[in-house]
Formats: structure tokens, C-alpha cells, sequence
């Protein structure tokens, strides 16, 4: 018996845009294209308003599309009406706004968020409106996905109060806090309680982004549960030698030292020395995107509990940025 004949469907590839491809956002395009399956990939910049800027981008990060479709759109009215997944890799003065655009008319199932989420409050609320739109939200901490942290948890369970101290030279404070907060989340299973900004340095400097703050000094996090994380950064003075971070932690039954750049962590609170890489994001990006689309989950932080707890370190530096600084602005130029 002849079989009846079913019409094929032709299933599109997953579509991804990427809103902002600076330096970071270069790395999620590198990212996606190293993968084995094809992808209908978007981009948009804030900051390239012409083909020309779009070719010499291009060239600047050696992008080679391959398999992959990659279109860069001028005009939201160029773009499709709906997404599998969008990445926002924006400064965080221009996240909600340049997604708010981007998003006009347009639907989407999920989306990944770089730190840090906004520069005020407002905006934090605007994007929170703004992310219950899709199905789900991730912010992009990505030491949670690096198999060395990944070990470092599965020991440290069940190991009570923990205490976090993270030291270096010039470390980027004010921006790279984020992802040790959420380091301390994840390994505690802790919430963020309150946040002691009295320990930064008052003077101020200009970031290594135009337009943007920086400080040295010292944040001290308090957990629900007892557990501390100290974040310490060091000015240069002079000649000063340049310290890379040293990660510590500290127990009742002892104590382990993290060196990220060896991708090693050793102590009395472990069974043996662990081993693990330390991934870039170009190294993350197609892994991390592919366990999306197919699951719908990824162990990225969901973007309500790092909101939280951006709305904490939000309100700390705003507080100090008044009484110290004398500065009423509602907003803090931090990325």
C-alpha cells in the first residue's frame, strides 16, 4: 500500500541577536560561530550607523560567518519580528534603553544579560517590566560554568559559614564585584543582606571606559546565613609590582586558595588539589546558547536574583556617592 504523502516543514534555523558587539560582545559573535549548527544571527550597535563601520568591525575581530547567517541591522525596522534569543552586551548606562528599541514590536523566548544590569535604579525596574516578556533571563556570571568553580561547589557543600576574600592590584572593582557576589550566592545558597560601602577610596578615578567610574578600596557582603565576602583592590602607587586577584576561602574546618590564572584551588577544606580551566566567553558562547534553546535552562543566574542583588550594591553607591561626593544624581556611571 502506497504510503499517504506528508508535506516536509522546513525548520528555520534559531535566530540570535546581539545587541551592543564591542569588545565583549565580539566574543558572543566569535562564540556563536564556532558552533557545528547553523544559526540566523542579528546584530545591532548603538555605536555603528553605517555598512562601512559594519565592514570594518568585521575585520577589526576577524569574523568569519561560515555556516552561519549574520546580518547587521541600522534600523530596528530591518530587524525580524521575533527572536529565539537575544544577548544584551550594551554598557550598562544604555541596556534598558537600547533593548527597550530593539524590542519594539518584537517577540522573544530568552535572553542573556552582561553585568552590570543599569547604572540607576529606574532603569533596574524598567527592566524587570521589560523581562517578563520571555520565558527566561540570565545574566551573564560566567564562573559558575568554569569546571573549576563548578568542582569548588561540590566540596563545599554542607561546609556552613563560608568567608570569601578576593585580593589584587587595580582590579576593576567597581564592575568586576558583581561576579564574586554571585560566586558567594552560588556557593552558599545564600541571599544578599546588606552591603558596607564605607571602606572604598572617596577619590574617584576615570575608568578605562570613556565616560565611566572606577574606585580601589574595600566592599564587605553579608549573607543570609552568616557567610561574609570581603573584596579587596589596591592603586597603584609609582612602580608598584601589579598583584593579579587572589581568591581565598575560609571555613570552621579550614580553608582553600583559588589561583584562577593556573585554574588550580588547594587547602584543608578539600579532599586534593582540583584542577580546572578558566574559559573565555568565545569559549562559552556556543555551549551555553545550545543548552537554551534545547532546554529552555542553563546554570547561568537567573536575572531576578542578581537584580536583587544589584539593587543592593545600587543603593550603597548611590548613598555614598551623596554623602561623600555631594552628588544627587540618581544614576552612578559604573559598567
Amino acid at each position: 500500500m502506497e504510503k499517504p504523502f506528508v508535506k516536509e516543514t522546513i525548520q528555520p534555523n534559531p535566530r540570535i541577536a546581539i545587541v551592543g558587539v564591542g569588545q565583549l560582545g565580539s566574543r558572543y559573535v566569535q562564540g556563536l560561530l564556532s558552533g557545528s549548527e547553523p544559526l540566523d544571527i542579528w546584530l545591532q550597535d548603538p555605536a555603528i550607523d553605517t555598512r562601512a563601520a559594519f565592514d570594518t568591525w568585521k575585520s577589526a575581530y576577524f569574523i568569519d560567518p561560515g555556516i552561519h547567517s549574520v546580518r547587521f541591522a541600522l534600523t530596528p525596522n530591518e530587524l525580524p519580528d521575533r527572536f529565539d534569543l537575544i544577548i544584551s552586551a550594551t554598557t550598562a548606562d544604555v541596556r534598558f534603553q537600547s533593548l527597550n528599541t530593539f524590542l519594539e514590536g518584537k517577540t522573544f523566548d530568552y535572553l542573556i544579560l552582561e553585568k552590570l544590569l543599569t547604572t540607576g535604579v529606574k532603569d533596574l525596574n524598567n527592566l524587570t517590566t521589560l523581562m517578563q516578556r520571555g520565558k527566561g533571563c540570565w545574566v551573564n556570571h560566567p564562573r559558575r560554568l568554569w569546571p573549576l568553580y563548578q568542582q569548588l561547589r561540590s566540596e563545599l557543600q554542607a561546609t556552613g559559614q563560608l568567608r570569601i576574600i578576593v585580593e589584587g592590584t587595580d582590579w576593576n572593582l567597581a564592575s568586576n564585584c558583581s561576579h564574586f557576589c554571585d560566586l558567594a550566592r552560588w556557593f552558599t545558597d545564600e541571599e544578599l543582606v546588606s552591603l558596607d560601602c564605607s571602606s572604598i577610596e572617596s577619590d574617584w578615578m576615570e575608568s578605562k571606559r570613556l565616560g565611566f567610574v572606577g574606585f580601589t578600596g574595600t566592599l564587605k557582603y553579608y549573607f543570609s546565613q552568616g557567610s561574609e565576602l570581603v573584596l579587596e583592590s589596591s592603586g597603584l602607587v609609582g612602580n608598584d609590582a601589579v598583584f593579579p586577584i587572589s581568591v581565598s576561602i575560609r571555613a570552621m574546618l579550614g580553608e582553600v586558595a583559588i589561583d584562577e590564572e593556573q585554574g588550580t584551588a588547594q587547602g584543608s577544606l578539600l579532599k586534593g588539589n582540583l584542577q580546572g580551566e578558566s574559559l573565555y566567553q568565545s569559549e562559552l558562547t556556543s555551549d551555553l546558547v545550545r543548552e537554551i534553546l534545547e532546554t529552555g535552562q542553563c546554570a547561568l543566574p537567573k536575572f531576578e536574583d542578581v537584580r536583587d542583588d544589584h539593587a543592593i550594591y545600587l543603593t550603597g553607591l548611590l548613598d555614598y556617592q551623596r554623602n561623600i561626593h555631594g552628588n544627587l544624581s540618581e544614576t552612578i556611571m559604573i559598567t
